[in-house]
């Protein structure tokens, strides 16, 4: 089989529709997220799921983030609080998280990190990592009470595969078994049952579809953006393809099932190009005074700043980073005017990776505190060792009056499963170019 959107159109009917306007809300890490498709190839199934409901019936809300834990979407101000004040009575939450909890082996990193103290050595300054039998268990049950509490329907959703092939199947840590007794999936599975939520095995699912496509033909087509975690948009459409399919195929989810509406292939490729389309530079006609602007650091978040450039708190960079750590970066700020707007309109970073290959950026923004409405708008992995580039972005960015942009320089580094010392992230002025508007 080459094409699950087929399989399912042939195996699946038309359903009814509900006439009351709902919303599914979406968390999880960078398999799921939002990506900007003029900065990256990747993208997260979570884009493509509202092809697969009436859109007069039900919205979905993708919100799954990059780099994301239990841990670090609960903890962060910007993540479940602000999702939360999004979530109303009668609505759906599809929880999804693994890749990231698993930063620490399978331990959790308090736990480790008092280990570490006690033996006299440095301890981990990447917080993400989770023990799955204990605290991604307890972030699951928070995430579902609170939930509960706001009269919305958790659903537990199991992490898509990773593309980790031995002998053409999908290997123990590609299914998220770490070891016997550290694997996420069952763990998830447990607090369903005792919490008597919904339970869909996406784990299962995508790795019976990754091992009938084969391994080269996954790498080449849903797999082909570097890494073996991140899909492409084939491969993220085929990801919200078999979750309309555990949703649908699910005797406790009749009423999500009720909203679903499976599109034509026609019409399903036209979605997915309407997304490729919205990403492409955007224009702004309206008139303004021009301005040329540079900035310089102005907040550091778990990043140190040596003389000889940024590294992360601690001096070294943590093993097995594979994506951008939410809660470490530089921050860069513009603020509009009280009553007028302004347009970023090119965006110029001068930079270096010293010391190392592996060095690896996103660029996001976010606007005010909460850091809300958060897009990637430039991904580089392995930046060229000790050779200076200079980022050049002509993608908009309105704005709004009294609203302050927060423009983030997020690093991490590809370490080859040994955290990494030397290593640095140089950078150079950054400067922006725009309008004040009218």
């Amino acid at each position: 089989m080459r094409n699950i959107i087929t399989f399912v159109l042939c195996t699946l009917s038309l359903c009814t529709l509900s006439a009351a306007p709902r919303r599914v809300h979406t968390i999880g890490d960078s398999t799921m997220s939002d990506y900007k498709p003029a900065a990256t190839p990747k993208r997260g199934w979570g884009m493509y799921l509202q092809a697969f409901f009436n859109a007069d019936s039900v919205s979905v809300n993708n919100r799954g983030k990059s780099g994301a834990s239990t841990r670090t979407f609960y903890e962060t101000d910007n993540l479940w609080p602000s999702v939360k004040k999004q979530m109303k009575a009668g609505d759906y939450l599809i929880i999804q998280f693994a890749h990231n909890d698993e930063k620490c082996k399978g331990e959790d990193v308090y736990v480790e990190n008092a280990r570490l103290r006690a033996e006299g050595k440095d301890t981990l300054t990447d917080m993400r990592g989770t023990e799955p039998n204990t605290t991604y268990k307890m972030y699951l049950r928070r995430f579902i009470s609170e939930a509960r509490e706001m009269g919305v329907t958790p659903v537990l959703m199991s992490p898509i595969c990773r593309a980790y092939f031995k002998n053409g199947k999908i290997s123990d840590d590609g299914r998220h078994v770490l070891a016997a007794d550290k694997d996420y999936v069952r763990c998830m599975q447990e607090v369903a049952q005792e919490m008597a939520v919904p339970f869909l095995d996406m784990t299962a699912r995508s790795r019976e579809f990754y091992e009938q496509e084969g391994q080269n033909y996954c790498m080449a087509n849903y797999f082909n953006c570097g890494d073996k975690t991140h899909t492409s948009a084939a491969g993220g459409m085929a990801i919200a393809s078999l979750a309309y399919e555990l949703i649908t195929n699910s005797p406790e989810l009749e009423e999500l099932k009720s909203w679903t509406s499976f599109p034509t292939k026609e019409a399903y490729s036209a979605y997915a190009q309407n997304i490729e389309e919205a990403g492409k530079k955007a224009a702004f006609a309206a008139s303004g005074t021009p301005f040329s602007e540079t900035l310089l650091a102005v907040n550091l978040q778990n990043i140190e700043l040596t003389k000889k450039g940024y590294v992360a708190a601690g001096g070294l960079w943590p093993a097995g980073e594979i994506d951008e750590v939410a809660n470490r970066y530089i921050e860069y700020t513009i603020a509009a005017e009280k009553k007028k707007g302004l347009v970023i309109e090119t965006i110029t970073l001068p930079l270096k990776a010293k010391g190392g290959a592996g060095m690896n950026i996103h660029i996001n923004y976010g606007f005010g505190e909460e850091f809300s409405g958060v897009t990637t708008i430039y991904e580089n992995t392995a930046l060229p060792k000790n050779k200076k580039i200079t980022i050049q972005l002509d993608q908009p960015i309105l704005v709004p009056a009294g609203q302050t942009l927060h423009l983030r320089i997020l690093p991490w580094y590809d370490s080859n499963g040994k955290p990494q010392g030397k290593k640095y992230l140089q950078l150079g002025d950054l400067k922006l170019t725009g309008k004040h508007l009218q």
